[in-house]
């Protein structure tokens, strides 16, 4: 973290003046310290503004220009000169010397104390310091999602796009990068010299022109290959991070057992089925097409197996529902799974927890019809129900015949058993309750409606009417 010195020249309540350097303002400041010894150099780091009233310069002219030539031998960034104690005015020798070797020489007025000056540059870097920790928290994130969405490349290439740099994915053994991004030619050579030092868990090269930070992708002594990020200033403390949650993510990825259920997808699913995130959280766009697929009959992690396979970097967002695999998939792909299937309707993301139902009954159809897959779509009575002119009338229908059920929690107990075509057992399953619990309250909603629910025409009429609203 450092501040430019133009930063601190245009901060006009200081009121210091540029007298020499005006060309190099944009060097970095990296402290202010204030010091009056005969010679500072001994105490310096370099990039530090140097604040002096002069108490102790040379007399001779000769002696007072190699004082600032050994200044900008020290790395100092610029020179503060107080006036109004020791001098009156900035001696000129002071001025010419640090304007011919390029070196920033501000004159600091008596009425400005050199505490402000040293505050306002560290309240700067702690800002600068709060800002980098920001941006390392949210680029986290933007790298997690962007493992579940497409694995290391996409890992690769979110960790150029945070770090406004260029990133490499090499082999354990490889010269080529297996995934890049923002890389340009004169990053080659570089990037070489990186890749040439022994494979120690982490390289850096620092340079003029930026520097290259290489980290090993090591899982216990397995060694899966390199990643390297190449900046054109020096990596801060939040590149050092993200690089190093970029190497454990594609770690993970090539670690990560293929007969499991990704767990991150598996919980962000459940998350998106009970409404409680939003697509952002999930990796997914608001205008995503999206259906759900349900699968019975099947062992979950031979669904989510397939599901993977057929996604090619979509995330595996998966869990289990209903006693159904449950995958969430784009509206185009198609997955061939064993067991007997269930396929949504097309859906945005906000619509997937309708969507989890009508792929559960979907599933439900197959496996009484015995067929691998229905489609929701396909169901008797959708398309009548989608319609606009009847669901007007349906809607009425439920106004006045679905009025006695309004907070008795039950309208979700009558639409399972509905959609279950009567069937007991499939619809206390699917509402994960007992039979005999679904009787009780099947026996209550005969008696709030006072109809014949063994009547394939009221059940008929109940339905059209519960999903219209």
């Amino acid at each position: 973290m450092d501040v430019p010195v133009r930063w601190l020249v245009d901060r006009h309540e200081l009121g210091l003046a540029v007298l020499a350097g005006k060309e190099a303002l944009d060097r970095r400041i990296s402290w202010a310290h204030s010091i009056d010894l005969a010679d500072p150099v001994p105490w310096l780091d370099g990039g530090e503004l140097l604040l002096t009233t002069g108490l102790r310069l040379p007399r001779a002219a000769a002696d007072r220009r190699a004082h600032v030539e050994r200044l900008v031998t020290a790395g100092v960034a610029a020179l503060g000169f107080g006036v109004g104690l020791s001098f009156e005015r900035v001696p000129a020798v002071l001025v010419d010397t640090a304007d011919r070797l390029g070196l920033p020489l501000l004159e600091v007025p008596l009425p400005t104390p050199f505490v402000a000056i040293t505050k306002a540059v560290s309240a700067r870097l702690a800002e600068l310091e709060y800002e980098d920790t920001a941006r390392a928290a949210r680029g986290q994130l933007a790298m997690t999602r962007a493992a579940l969405r497409g694995g290391p490349a996409a890992v690769v290439r979110e960790l150029a796009a945070v770090t406004g740099g260029g990133a490499a994915l090499f082999g354990p053994r490889g010269t080529e990068p297996v995934a890049a991004h923002g890389l340009r030619p004169d990053h080659d050579t570089r990037i070489a010299e990186v890749l040439a030092a022994p494979p120690a868990d982490g390289t850096a090269s620092v340079g003029p022109d930026g520097s290259v930070a290489g980290q090993v992708v090591r899982v216990g002594r397995r060694v899966h290959g390199r990643l390297v990020l190449v900046t054109d200033a020096a990596t801060t403390a939040a590149d050092r991070l993200l690089l190093g949650h970029a190497v454990s993510l594609i770690a993970l990825d090539r670690e990560r057992p293929r007969d499991e259920l990704n767990r991150l997808g598996g919980t962000l699913a459940g998350l998106l089925f009970d409404g409680v995130v939003g697509a952002g959280a999930a990796g997914l766009s608001t205008s995503d097409e999206l259906a759900v697929l349900a699968v019975r009959d099947a062992p979950p992690v031979a669904v989510f197996e397939a599901a993977e396979r057929a996604l090619s970097g979509f995330p595996l967002l998966a869990t289990e529902r209903a006693g159904c695999a449950v995958v969430v998939v784009p509206a185009g792909v198609e997955v061939r799974t064993p067991g007997h299937a269930g396929r949504s309707a097309v859906c945005a993301p906000a619509g997937l927890p309708s969507a989890l139902r009508q792929a559960v009954t979907a599933a439900d159809v197959a496996r009484a019809r015995d067929v691998p897959l229905v489609r929701f779509d396909a169901l008797a009575g959708h398309v009548l129900s989608a319609a606009p002119a009847t669901r007007a009338v349906l809607a009425g229908v439920a106004a006045t015949r679905l009025r006695p059920l309004d907070g008795t929690g039950l309208s979700g107990t009558l639409l399972a058993f509905l959609e279950h075509n009567g069937h007991t057992e499939a619809a206390s399953a699917a509402l994960g309750v007992h039979r005999h619990t679904l009787r009780g309250r099947m026996d209550r909603i005969r008696a709030l409606l006072g109809v014949d629910l063994d009547d394939a025409h009221v059940r008929a009429e109940l339905l059209l009417a519960l999903t219209s609203v």
